[in-house]
């Protein structure tokens, strides 16, 4: 059961990080990556650019000319990187995407390689790590101009619907009371309990400290941190629903 829901929770997540993905058309490779040495050592910038153009992203190098009949805002690309996880044994590296503001936006799963051979290892190690990139099918879909509304919802009934800028999909924002969760550590997480204390929450640690993997009752989502407020997101038919919390570490 135990592993049944973090299944499920991982294809949430999933689920979630292709979406905001199919956002963009357009994504920015560094000439070199911060951990190499020089520009494209071992050919690791090529083999990015290319591996993402086979997924159907357009890629431009960070020093390369956009030609000029293509156009587009800074915030409409997104920039990756490839990172370097530690180094011991293994060789490990795993791929960020990160939007104009440095948010990111999606990170992969960790690629590894025990090749003694530094480029022999970083290209295997790279090759692994763009294995869950290759798992969906990318299908970039631009954002609609169309009004979409956010409805605020309280404990006890619906309030007032507001308009907001367009977005794709049509958000739903909980309104909670100031219930306190408290936040006791478990195996890769924590649990948010009440004051009873009764168990609300389960989340589970990612790549970024800012999110978590979550589960309420039979509810699976994200948890993530915005602006200084934690939010717990999930998807209800075709809504994203925005649950504020206060959570205490």
């Amino acid at each position: 059961m135990k592993k049944y829901i973090l299944l499920l929770l991982l294809i949430f997540s999933f689920s979630s990080w292709s979406q905001t993905l199919n956002n963009y058309k357009y994504v920015i490779v560094p000439a070199k990556f911060e951990f190499m040495n020089s520009e494209n050592e071992y050919r690791l910038n090529t083999i990015t650019k290319h591996n993402l153009e086979k997924i159907g992203f357009i890629c431009f190098y960070d020093n390369q000319e956009i030609p000029s009949h293509i156009s587009f805002e800074e915030c409409e690309a997104l920039k990756v990187d490839v990172e370097r996880v530690g180094r011991f044994i293994w060789t490990k590296l795993k791929i960020v995407f990160k939007d104009c503001n440095g948010t990111i936006i999606y990170s992969s799963e960790i690629g590894s390689s025990k090749e003694k051979d530094n480029k022999t290892a970083y290209e295997e190690a790279l090759k692994n790590a763009f294995t869950s990139l290759n798992n969906f099918n990318y299908n970039y879909s631009a954002n609609k101009k169309t009004n979409s509304k956010v409805t605020v919802i309280s404990d006890k009934k619906a309030t007032e619907v507001v308009e907001i800028q367009p977005t794709e999909a049509q958000a739903i924002l909980l309104s909670k009371s100031d219930e306190i969760l408290f936040a006791q550590p478990i195996s890769n997480g924590f649990q948010l309990v009440d004051s009873t204390p009764k168990v609300v929450f389960k989340l589970s640690k990612t790549d970024n400290p800012s999110v978590f993997l979550a589960q309420k009752g039979s509810l699976n989502g994200v948890v993530t941190l915005k602006d200084g407020s934690w939010f717990f997101e999930y998807q209800e038919n075709d809504n994203v629903v925005s649950e504020k919390l206060t959570i205490k570490f």
